[in-house]
């Protein structure tokens, strides 16, 4: 799946190539975010219209509407047994959502400096915990979260300067987590331990954005400088 500043989304078959379903007014302003449900019976979405929306995938319509983000909606995630979506925002709030009643049932703000407002970049629940939510709100630290808003972990590089994470990950079993800092630099982190156990130089430029294989010990990473890359995990 994937979605254009123009509020295009568009679902692909990987196998041939072939575009098979096309939103094309997903919303009023540039997607900034999709998710499959489990099922992929349905499509989440959020874009620089502050609003977030559930599309049918067979029908191609907007089926929910959920208000109250204040700016862009930098990311979505349907829970595990698909009973709550979560949505993070350059308002520096993560929403949690009933995607069947559309209500929030939580909103709240992951730890961060006084006196900031940080944009929320990434939520991802934990495989090991579906109750809790991997938070990345551009700061050197990132925070396991429950979504009631309580903060359970926290796992920091240390760094002060530079190296705010843009982008995380989580391994598919939940042992690992891959952050990528705005110096080009990938960090990982043991879960269990807390601590940083690699760091390697990813990219020459800005980094934009990672994500992990679902099967297997594979990252990638990419970047201005126009290069995509895996690293063995």
């Amino acid at each position: 799946m994937s979605a254009s500043q123009g509020g295009t989304i568009k679902v692909w078959r990987v196998r041939t190539g072939q575009c098979v379903r096309r939103f094309p007014k997903a919303h009023g302003q540039g997607v900034t975010c999709v998710a499959f449900s489990r099922d992929a019976t349905q499509v989440a979405s959020g874009s620089f219209d502050a609003l977030v929306r559930i599309h049918g995938l067979k029908s191609g319509k907007a089926l929910k509407e959920m208000r109250g983000h204040g700016s862009y909606v930098n990311d979505v995630a349907f829970s595990p047994d698909g009973g709550r979506l979560v949505s993070g925002s350059s308002d520096g709030t993560v929403r949690v959502w009933d995607p069947r009643t559309c209500e929030c049932v939580a909103q709240w703000k992951p730890p961060q400096p006084a006196a900031a407002e940080l944009s929320v970049n990434t939520v991802t629940f934990m495989p090991s915990n579906p109750a809790h939510v991997l938070v990345c709100n551009r700061s050197s630290s990132v925070h396991v979260m429950t979504l009631g808003g309580e903060l359970v972990q926290t796992l920091s590089s240390g760094k002060r300067e530079g190296g705010d994470f843009v982008a995380t990950c989580v391994s598919p079993l939940g042992g690992w987590v891959h952050c990528l800092g705005e110096d080009s630099h990938l960090y990982t982190f043991e879960v269990k331990e807390g601590k940083l156990q690699h760091l390697l130089k990813a990219h020459e430029k800005d980094v934009i954005g990672l994500c992990i294989h679902p099967h297997r010990n594979l990252v990638a990473t990419w970047s201005e400088d126009g290069t995509l890359k895996l690293w063995r995990s």
